[in-house]
This record gives C-alpha cells, sequence and structure tokens, in this order.
C-alpha cells in the first residue's frame, strides 16, 4: 500500500485532503529521482579511463603527457582510436571531439577541474 492511497482512505474528504494528497503524489514522483545525480560527461569518463591508467602519484602533468599519447594515437590510427586530436601546451588548450557537439577546444583550467573530479572518484 502506497502513502496516497493510505491517505485516500483515513482522511475524510475535503479540500484539504485533496490538497495534502496532491503534495504526497508530487513528492512521490521526485523521491524515485532522489540520490540519482547528474551523470558523468563523455569528457569526464574518458578521463577518468586515462587517469586509471597513469601510475601514482597521479598528477595533471603525468594526465597531459598521456592526453599528448592519446592525440598521437589519433594521428596514427583515425578518429576512432582516441577523441583527443591536440595537446597545446603554449596556449594552454585541448582540442577534444565530444560524440555529440564535435570539436570544442577546451582550457587546461577546465580540464584540471574535470581531473580533480577524476582523482575523487578514483579512489572511491
Amino acid at each position: 500500500m502506497n502513502l496516497a492511497g493510505y491517505l485516500e482512505r483515513t482522511l475524510p474528504p475535503s479540500p484539504e485532503r485533496e490538497e495534502a494528497l496532491a503534495l504526497i503524489r508530487l513528492g512521490l514522483s521526485f523521491q524515485k529521482h532522489h540520490k540519482v545525480g547528474k551523470r558523468p560527461g563523455p569528457l569526464k569518463a574518458y578521463l577518468l579511463k586515462v587517469t586509471g591508467r597513469i601510475e601514482s602519484p597521479v598528477t595533471f602533468e603525468k594526465l597531459l603527457e598521456e592526453l599528448e599519447l592519446e592525440a598521437v594515437r589519433r594521428d596514427m590510427h583515425g578518429t576512432t582510436a582516441s577523441p583527443v586530436e591536440k595537446v597545446d601546451r603554449i596556449w594552454e588548450i585541448i582540442t577534444y571531439h565530444h560524440p555529440r557537439a564535435g570539436r570544442q577546444q577546451l582550457t587546461f583550467k577546465t580540464i584540471r577541474n574535470h581531473f580533480t573530479w577524476c582523482k575523487l572518484n578514483l579512489t572511491q
């Protein structure tokens, strides 16, 4: 028996009962999504995979080296080998191919933020 059905049977008919039932039904629909959270996007998932291959200590410099290797892999084996096209250390930009949005240029600051998230989720 659910909570809304229980209240329908126990409370006398009134406008307050209908309002309470509407609020409870709304709360129950939100409860289904409680603690589901936002799933990581393709970039975070990819960086988590790459970060998992790095030997400890895991640093941003090692991540950049690994991403440079991924860019070389893409040049050698084609676009299916890696979504990373280029790592530009001078301009501090990484060119990444998002599956839906296409080619994106991301700053090192953005990659560093994702890297922090990856390090937190790598240890869990």
